[in-house]
């Protein structure tokens, strides 16, 4: 059974190769998961306990880590200077209420912005987020 040492050696050169092409951090966990399978071949376990082991891994790795990689790699969001904006004043140049959009002036530029309260023209506003163009405030 010396044939499955080179199976788990080259399930993890692919999936390390895979990963690096696509960096979607799937791969990976599969090149992880080839390790224990492969260290049992090499101690001539039976086949069928580093088949189990290999899905075992691979699925732990993915259910438990994934998630919290992914949150420190978000590869999939742009960020914008907009984003700046968010936990920053701004001086509310037209009246916000809850049915209508009002302006704030944020460094010299004027923003459409929404809230859940009604704010007068002249209060100071935080804003909270940015939603499309339009920023979420509050009253400061």
């Amino acid at each position: 059974m010396e044939w499955l040492m080179w199976i788990w050696l080259g399930i993890f050169i692919v999936a390390l190769f895979l990963e690096f092409a696509t960096s979607d951090m799937v791969s990976i966990w599969f090149a992880l998961a080839a390790v224990p399978s492969f260290i049992l071949a090499l101690l001539n376990v039976h086949v069928v306990v580093q088949i189990i082991l290999f899905v075992v891994v691979a699925i732990l790795l993915l259910v438990l880590t994934r998630p919290v990689v992914m949150k420190y790699f978000k590869t999939n969001e742009i960020k914008t200077n907009v984003d700046a904006v968010i936990g920053t004043t701004a001086t509310v140049i037209a009246k916000i209420t809850p049915d209508t959009i009002g302006l704030v002036k944020i460094r010299s530029t004027d923003w459409s912005a929404i809230s859940h309260q009604t704010i007068e023209v002249g209060e100071k506003v935080r804003i909270l987020d940015v939603e499309g163009v339009k920023l979420i405030v509050e009253k400061i």
